[in-house]
């Protein structure tokens, strides 16, 4: 028997992303595939959210493609060459994509529950009975069973964003794509959020995760993708990356974590999550 092995849900072809002068991406290429956990690492400013903005096409990029289960995203082939797709097309082809941003980005005047349940009413027209099920299905998942009729003035910045992932969550997306989402926590929420993200990657759940929090990238990711200057410049198991790192530059980024004692136990190359 033939092993055919799955397709990727997203497909990124030679992606290129400027911004006038300055080229922010330099024809990336990567597959993600079903049920993969993918984190991708890297300084500031190395490309990274533009790499998922682009991804869901909330940045327009330059050139290069993006696929998403086969369906080419935001623009379509011509004799001519690639021309813009119509926005009804590009949210149809992105429809299977969740997105979790740094800030929570809730609506202040709505309840947690109507924040959760206002996608798939808009977007899928879902009835009212139905979605509200699965909002309160979401938010059970992500732990907040009870918050329901809560305002986002009334919740931690944790709890905020662990709405935004069952916002996310009852879209019912193939992937959820997540844009450094414990950036804008104090430390002592990050923790909740992430037991969250580490609770969807064991059900299966494909992610893609921008993040400086390399404990958690460590524990739960299939495969890091380390970024720098809009190239990607390694990528491998957390086991590969981080205890044999192959390019200087990668080596020179973990050396910078370890001698600020973050991420590292005294035991040369031995990585702990610090999540």
């Amino acid at each position: 028997m033939i092993y055919d092995p799955p397709k990727p849900v997203i497909k990124i072809r030679n992606l290129v992303k400027s911004f006038g002068p300055f080229t922010a991406l330099s024809g990336i290429s990567l597959d993600i595939n079903p049920s993969e956990v993918v984190c991708i690492i890297g300084p500031s400013g190395s490309g990274k959210s533009t790499l998922l903005r682009c991804t869901a096409f909330l940045e327009e990029y330059t050139s290069g493609e993006v696929e998403i289960e086969g369906r080419l995203l935001g623009y379509r082939k011509t004799p001519a060459g690639m021309v813009r797709e119509s926005e009804r097309n590009i949210d149809t082809a992105r429809r299977n994509v969740g997105m979790v941003f740094q800030h929570f980005n809730l609506w202040p005047h709505m309840t947690v529950l109507d924040n959760v349940t206002l996608g798939p009413r808009l977007t899928k027209g879902v009835p009212a009975a139905e979605v509200s099920e699965k909002g309160r299905i979401a938010l059970a998942k992500v732990g907040l069973a009870d918050f329901t009729d809560r305002y986002p003035s009334r919740l931690s910045g944790g709890q905020q964003q662990r709405v935004a992932i069952a916002r996310a969550l009852a879209m019912e997306p193939h992937v959820i794509l997540f844009d450094e989402p414990t950036s804008a926590l104090d430390p002592q929420l990050v923790g909740e959020v992430l037991d969250v993200m580490k609770q969807l990657a064991n059900e299966g759940i494909t992610m893609v995760v921008v993040t400086h929090e390399m404990g958690f990238a460590a524990q739960v990711a299939n495969r890091v993708v380390f970024m720098d200057r809009g190239q990607v410049v390694e990528q491998g198991s957390p086991d590969k990356l981080f205890n044999e790192p192959e390019s200087p530059r990668l080596q020179e980024f973990l050396d910078t974590w370890r001698q600020r004692n973050l991420l590292f136990r005294s035991e040369p190359q031995q990585l702990v999550a610090a999540c």
